[in-house]
């Protein structure tokens, strides 16, 4: 059997998507040594997949230089796989190229551009408009669908209008807690507090506005000498957050770090307090399954995917109300045995996570969508 995975979307500045292909990817080759692999990777200089990612004997690569989701992929997709002998090709994304000719599995993250437009960069309805359309068409022709979550599978039936039988819910991984290698101050960071670590794409979604207002609400108590990291590549030309920073003089507090090779990330999780994930919403988030493998307590909202994936590892608050983001933040810091608890607990949950038992589930779905040889 040969199975080829599209990993273009893996970049070098690794996002969700790339994160996710990397845990598949470490995991699918020892699985079945008899069924070859095919990765369709960006060229090395913009490709985010490590040279070690292909050493096993039966995963080969394949050379695609083509940037997100793009038309080109439609069209020279299906010559492709022609070309390769594929018998299954795995989209890792929304955007399911159009007329394969071999069963096609998709995996679905979420739907915030399809229930949440306010969250696309400038409102754009054309973008709108091809993500709506190629998440309809791939839904309809797709031979087996991921979702990364309960909470997407259900998005995804609210979508389809009834629910399809076609979607399976895997868990993605998560890699265990990285040495600390080098102190936080070297990844750039000066910060002599306690802080509380944001991790992820500057998107509106994410909520860090709400978090940066809960930051000054506890500032202005006059004991909480608290700062804020924001470790995360910027989105589009969204900078609602650092002008928020300036209105209200917290240019000294809240620490933005642009994105954090994955490398350095290990020194941050280590050195924080808190992580904290208000969103508004997720498909999955990766920061919660991030933050409870280093043991440490996470205020995450609670709407979405978010309370999923957590269980009880952690405070759940309204991502509208920033004095509940506040009033969370606060419990964990004057409060020993709670902050001990929820260390615990994020541990315990975090290991229920495992990219092995993720790649297991997908080479589930790859066998049932193969035709029968």
């Amino acid at each position: 059997m040969h199975i080829v995975i599209d990993a273009h979307l893996a970049v070098k500045k690794i996002d969700g998507v790339a994160r996710y292909l990397l845990g598949l990817l470490r995991e699918l080759p020892g699985l079945d040594p008899s069924i070859k692999f095919t990765v369709l990777a960006l060229p090395d200089a913009k490709s985010g997949l490590p040279a070690d990612i292909f050493e096993p004997d039966n995963l080969n690569r394949v050379e695609l230089n083509l940037m997100g989701p793009s038309p080109k992929q439609h069209l020279m997709m299906p010559r492709l796989l022609h070309e390769l002998r594929a018998d299954v090709y795995h989209h890792p994304q929304y955007d399911l190229p159009i007329r394969l000719r071999i069963p096609a599995v998709v995996t679905i993250h979420d739907l915030k551009f399809i229930y949440h437009r306010q969250f696309l960069a400038g409102r754009n309805g054309l973008k709108s408009a091809y993500i709506k359309h190629s998440l309809r068409y791939a839904l309809r022709k797709a031979d087996s669908i991921i979702a990364v979550s309960e909470n997407t599978r259900c998005d995804l039936d609210r979508f389809l209008g009834q629910p399809s039988k076609r979607t399976t819910v895997i868990y993605h991984g998560v890699d265990g807690p990285g040495q600390a290698g080098q102190n936080h101050k070297q990844t750039g960071l000066d910060i002599q507090a306690d802080f509380v670590l944001f991790v992820g794409t500057r998107r509106p979604h994410k909520n860090i506005e709400g978090l940066i207002q809960a930051l000054d609400l506890l500032r202005k108590q006059g004991d909480k000498q608290i700062d804020l990291v924001v470790a995360g590549k910027a989105y589009s030309d969204y900078t609602g957050p650092e002008k928020l920073v300036e209105h209200l003089g917290l240019e000294k507090h809240v620490h933005f770090l642009d994105f954090v090779p994955e490398a350095e990330l290990p020194a941050l999780y280590h050195a924080c307090r808190i992580v904290s994930l208000p969103s508004f919403y997720e498909g999955f988030g990766f920061p919660v399954l991030e933050a409870m493998s280093y043991g440490k307590p996470f205020v995450g909202s609670n709407v979405t995917s978010i309370p999923e994936v957590m269980g009880d590892a952690g405070l759940l608050v309204d991502p509208n109300r920033p004095e509940d983001i506040a009033e969370k933040i606060e419990r964990i810091l004057t409060d020993a045995q709670l902050e001990s608890r929820l260390s615990q607990k994020a541990r315990q949950r975090a290991a229920e996570f495992s990219w092995r038992a993720m790649a297991e589930k997908t080479l589930e779905v790859y066998l049932k969508t193969a035709p029968c040889r």
